[in-house]
């Protein structure tokens, strides 16, 4: 774990480890810190600081992009992974699991933060769910209302939804 001031170390040293043992699977899972967790005390005083989903996933890029020579399959199948859709074998879909985060980073401020929440309350699996009109509609909608009624609430309201699925 490198948290937010680590995080490229333990990209690249992570992945210069799974070159070296060439893993069956790969799954990735993010960390979620909850209360009563001995690392709670150290993000509290501040030694330790989570790193923001978002750049969990530019510490999963880098991680995949330095992958090599291995036959691997990469899965990031658990909730708390922003994009369920980095899944694939190595190398053959390297390519592809790079494109779609980079996907997700060429959409909108606006784009992302409907889909972090359209993934986390359970209505989105993939970034083609937000072509869904109705739906991307309401989140907006969501968002709009709890930002009017307390200014950064649906950062709050996204750690809440995380907690629930621990």
């Amino acid at each position: 774990m490198g948290g937010r001031k680590w995080w490229r170390e333990h990209a690249l040293e992570t992945a210069d480890a799974l070159n070296q043992i060439d893993p069956d699977f790969i799954r990735f899972r993010t960390l979620k810190v909850l209360k009563g967790m001995l690392l709670c005390k150290k993000v509290e005083s501040r030694d330790f600081e989570i790193a923001h989903e978002e750049e969990i996933l530019k510490e999963i890029r880098l991680l995949i992009e330095h992958l090599e020579a291995i036959s691997s399959h990469v899965k990031s199948d658990h909730i708390l992974n922003l994009l369920e859709e980095v899944d694939g074998r190595l190398p053959e879909d390297k390519a592809r699991m790079l494109a779609s985060i980079d996907r997700y980073f060429a959409l909108s401020d606006e784009q992302r933060l409907v889909f972090r929440l359209g993934r986390r309350a359970g209505i989105y699996r993939s970034l083609d769910d937000l072509s869904d009109e109705l739906a991307y509609a309401r989140l907006r909608k969501a968002i709009r209302e709890m930002e009017e009624r307390e200014p950064g609430s649906v950062e709050k309201q996204l750690s809440l939804l995380l907690e629930n699925y621990i």
